[in-house]
């Protein structure tokens, strides 16, 4: 997207960027799960967000709908005929649409490389063609970005002073699931859709179900959506007995290693370790050493990239080989795969996607890794969603004919999409449903990220146990 298109903010005197904890996650999640109780909807959360102004609940934009026309002017006992005419397309020319996302701060590489390029890309393309067709009028987009600085504080701020002040059309989400359950809140107090980026908030899945969030639509998928049931299984197909566990300490570890140790177990398969890594560590001899004395067949990290890296390199050092290590974030992304230079291949990560999947993936897969400065950006676990999510968006959008928010949100809820990532992609409950997911689980196999999914989504047998670390070199 050209850079006049995008304009940042950096407001002084605001907080600076800062990774957000489980305390601070839970004093968003009590404050917003109270307004849903109380209201029907989110919008107390700001409170919590430091801003001293009132909050104004605002509408979503104006549209006008087609008009009902008689035809016939005849005598008065002539029938006459009633003809709906089709709706009308707006009248503004543009799309708006506005986003608070994590230029700088401890967030920036997902702009950079996540879900940033996919609507930077998909905006590219759709005003290359002449713009989104609303009721028959192609409408080009336009963007406002600004920088939230990795602050939920500054973020919250900033969607609703996109909402309010520059009356955006639409809003794309911010970044990380903690941000994700505030924005949601936000948005739906003022009527706005939101469809989830990266992150995903366990925490409002009831919501949903309920109905108290009805313009709120989650697509990437997460420990028990439904990561965590196929790792199960797959760990049940492999013959896993024995499982250790580290995860860091925040809520996307708390969250991972729950619902993984109900799945093991309902696979009677053994935990034997689980311990809490604080963010940022920085010495993980003691936990690997512990590992080796315990012999786990299977060792998950549901750790952060600097963590997981940490704890591969630190495994390499010490000589120690499990039969199979599951890595979570940075684990699909090529670039941390490619730091040992293939000396870690067959680990196996979240996700999961492969260019191998088809030749339509194979194009995408150039074509963002040619966006994001060579493949080594791309990420194996969320880029494909994010294409499909902004497949979703336009399409709801041209189906319902309108910007009207309530109709499009009806139109994702009910029918269903053809997209890259699936011919039937569809929600269920406002939550992508499984089946519409390229895969769960990869494994990198000989430089190549493959899908190992038990079932059809498998592109490659899994490999188990995995080759000792440093046989396989990149060449």
């Amino acid at each position: 997207m050209p850079d006049e298109e995008t304009r940042e903010t950096k407001d002084e005197g605001l907080q600076t960027a800062k990774v957000v904890s489980r305390r601070e996650f839970l004093k968003y999640a009590g404050i917003a799960g109270a307004a849903v109780a109380v209201s029907g909807g989110l919008g107390g959360v700001l409170a919590a967000c430091g801003d001293d102004e009132p909050t104004t609940t605002t509408a979503g934009p104006d549209v006008t709908e087609g008009p009902t026309t008689t035809a016939g002017t005849g005598p008065t006992d002539a029938p006459t005929t009633t003809v709906q005419a089709g709706p009308e397309p707006p009248a503004q020319d543009t799309i708006r649409i506005g986003a608070a996302r994590p230029i700088s701060g401890a967030n920036a590489i997902f702009e950079e490389a996540h879900f940033g390029p996919a609507y930077k890309l998909w905006v590219e393309d759709v005003n290359a063609a002449g713009g989104v067709d609303v009721a028959g009028k192609k409408m080009p987009v336009e963007m406002i970005v600004y920088d939230d600085q990795s602050d939920m504080d500054q973020s919250m701020r900033l969607i609703t002073k996109l909402i309010e002040e520059d009356k955006v059309d639409f809003l794309f989400s911010p970044c990380s699931t903690a941000f994700q359950f505030a924005a949601a809140g936000v948005a739906n107090a003022h009527n706005f859709l939101l469809l989830s980026s990266e992150g995903g908030a366990t925490t409002l899945e009831n919501e949903m179900k309920k109905g108290s969030l009805p313009l709120y639509f989650q697509l990437l998928n997460y420990s028990n959506h439904v990561q965590m049931p196929v790792f199960a299984e797959l760990c049940a197909e492999l013959g896993v007995k024995t499982v250790s566990i580290c995860y860091i300490d925040d809520l996307h570890g708390i969250e991972y290693q729950a619902q993984a140790q109900i799945e093991l177990a309902g696979r009677d398969i053994e935990v034997l370790s689980n311990v809490p890594v604080p963010p940022g560590i920085k010495d993980v001899t003691t936990i690997v050493k512990q590992w080796q004395s315990e012999a786990a067949d299977m060792i998950c990290s549901f750790q952060y990239p600097p963590e997981n890296i940490l704890t591969i390199s630190t495994l390499m050092q010490l000589n120690y080989n499990p039969k199979g290590i599951l890595v979570g974030p940075g684990g699909p992304t090529q670039a941390v795969y490619d730091i040992w230079q293939g000396a870690a291949d067959q680990y196996f990560f979240e996700g999961a996607w492969t260019y191998e999947q088809s030749p339509e993936v194979k194009a995408y897969y150039e074509k963002l890794a040619a966006f994001v400065g060579g493949p080594a950006n791309v990420d194996f676990w969320g880029s494909l969603i994010y294409k499909a999510q902004m497949e979703l968006f336009q399409q709801a959008i041209e189906r319902a004919a309108s910007l009207d928010h309530q109709k499009i949100a009806e139109v994702l809820r009910t029918e269903h999409f053809k997209t890259l990532m699936s011919d039937d992609t569809f929600f269920t409950n406002q939550l992508l449903d499984a089946s519409s997911y390229s895969g769960q689980i990869g494994q990198w196999q000989n430089g190549v990220p493959h899908v190992v999914d038990p079932g059809p989504k498998r592109t490659a047998e899994p490999i188990y146990p995995k080759i000792p670390w440093g046989s396989f070199t990149v060449s």
